[in-house]
C-alpha cells in the first residue's frame, strides 16, 4: 500500500478488477468499463475548518490536499467505505445494519450475545463436540460450530433499517422504499467456517474464495437467512427488535467450523491453530469465563481434568480471531462481526 502526492492536483488512481484484466487480456475488442466504485477511506472530513482566516477557499484545502491511497486489488484493503449516491437530498438518516444484542429479551437469551474483552462484542464458536460440552449446553454467548443443527438455539441476528430514537416504529419498505433492501452478502474466511441456515442446520452454498480465502454467501428471502420484521409494537413485541425506528429485514445465521478447525491439531506446526491462533493464557480464559458465567462447566470440579481453568493453565484451550462481514447489496450498509473460534484439545466428550 502506498500514498500518492495530492498537494497540487486532485488525483484519481484506478485499477481493473480480475474480471476486467481478463477481458482486456483477451484482446478481442469486447473490453468495456461498465461498472466502477469510488472510495474515500483515507479522508478525514473533520479537517474541514470553517474558521480558517483565509476564507472559504481554504475551509477544505487540507482535505483536498490529503495524500490519496494507491488503488489496490486486494479486497481486504480496498474500498472499505465505497461512496453511494442517493437522489433524495433531504434524507436525515441512512440505513444501518445492527446486531440485536439485548439478552434480557426472550430472543436474546437464546441468541447468546455478550460483551467480551479484549475484543468487545465477540461471538465464541466451539469447534468440536468436546469444546461444545466444555462450554456447556446452554451457555449464553457460545455458538455450536461442530453441530450447528443441534439443540442449541444460539445464532447471530442482524437488523436492517433506520435506527433513530424517539420515532414511531414503521416498516422501511412502506415509508422509505428507495432505502429498502432484502438482499445481503455475507463474507467470511472459508478456511475457518461456513454460514448455516438457522432453521435447518444446512450450510449455505458460497462463492469460490478469492486470493485472501474470503468467500461469500448471498442472503436473500429465499435462502432462509432473511425475514421481515413486521411487528410494530413496543420493544417487547414478537420480533424483539433493537432497530428503533423504520424496520426492514432481519438476517439470522449460524456458523459451522471448517474441517480444518474441527480436525486440526493445535499441537501441529501445520495446523491453522498454530498459524493463525494461539493458546489462551490464564488471563485470557479468566476474562472469557467471567463473561459466560462459568470457569468449570459440564459438572467439572476444581480437581477434575475437565475443569476449564486447568485446561487453560495447561495450554489446552486454543482460539483464532476472525470477522464476518455483512453488506446490503443496494445501500452498501455493512457491519463487521468479530468471532472467536475455540478448541479444547483434550477435553473429554463424556462427563
Amino acid at each position: 500500500m502506498a500514498l500518492l502526492d495530492n498537494s497540487g492536483d486532485i488525483v484519481l488512481d484506478a485499477v481493473l478488477t480480475d474480471a476486467g484484466r481478463r477481458a482486456l487480456a483477451r484482446g478481442d475488442g469486447t473490453f468495456k468499463i461498465s461498472y466502477f466504485r469510488l472510495g474515500d477511506d483515507e479522508i478525514n472530513y473533520g479537517l474541514f475548518n470553517s474558521e480558517h482566516t483565509g476564507g472559504t477557499p481554504y475551509y477544505d484545502l487540507e482535505i483536498l490536499q490529503t495524500p490519496t491511497l494507491e488503488a489496490l486489488t486486494n479486497n481486504e484493503a480496498s474500498l472499505n467505505s465505497p461512496l453511494l449516491t442517493y437522489q433524495d437530498n433531504n434524507l436525515l438518516y441512512l440505513p444501518q445494519l445492527i446486531l440485536n444484542t439485548n439478552i434480557d429479551k426472550t430472543y436474546g437469551q437464546s441468541v447468546g450475545f455478550f460483551q467480551y474483552e479484549p475484543a468487545k462484542n465477540t461471538f465464541i464458536v466451539a469447534c468440536t463436540p468436546g469444546t461444545e460440552k466444555a462450554f456447556g449446553p446452554t451457555t449464553i454467548g457460545v455458538l455450536w460450530g461442530a453441530n450447528p443443527a443441534g439443540p442449541k438455539s444460539s445464532r447471530i441476528r442482524l437488523e436492517f433499517g433506520l435506527n433513530a430514537e424517539g420515532k414511531t416504529p414503521s416498516l422501511l419498505k412502506n415509508e422509505f422504499p428507495a432505502l429498502y433492501d432484502d438482499k445481503f452478502t455475507i463474507e467470511f474466511d472459508e478456511r475457518f467456517c461456513s454460514i448455516v441456515n438457522p432453521s435447518t442446520g444446512d450450510s449455505i452454498p458460497y462463492t469460490t474464495p478469492d486470493e485472501n480465502s474470503i468467500a461469500a454467501v448471498s442472503a436473500t428471502p429465499g435462502s432462509g437467512l432473511v425475514m421481515e420484521m413486521n411487528q410494530l409494537g413496543d420493544s417487547d413485541d414478537a420480533d424483539q427488535p433493537d432497530m428503533k425506528w423504520s424496520r426492514g429485514p432481519k438476517i439470522e445465521f449460524k456458523i459451522r467450523a471448517s474441517d480444518l478447525l474441527r480436525q486440526g491439531d493445535p499441537g501441529s506446526s501445520k495446523s491453522l491453530w498454530q498459524k493463525h491462533g494461539q493458546a489462551d493464557s490464564g488471563t485470557d480464559w479468566n476474562t472469557t469465563a467471567t463473561t459466560i458465567g462459568s470457569s468449570a462447566t459440564c459438572g467439572a470440579t476444581v480437581s477434575d481434568e475437565n475443569n476449564l481453568d486447568n485446561r487453560a493453565q495447561n495450554g489446552d484451550l486454543w482460539h483464532i480471531n476472525s470477522n464476518i462481514r455483512v453488506t446490503s447489496n443496494k445501500t452498501g450498509a455493512s457491519i463487521d462481526i468479530p468471532v472467536r473460534f475455540y478448541k479444547s484439545k483434550n477435553f473429554k466428550t463424556s462427563c
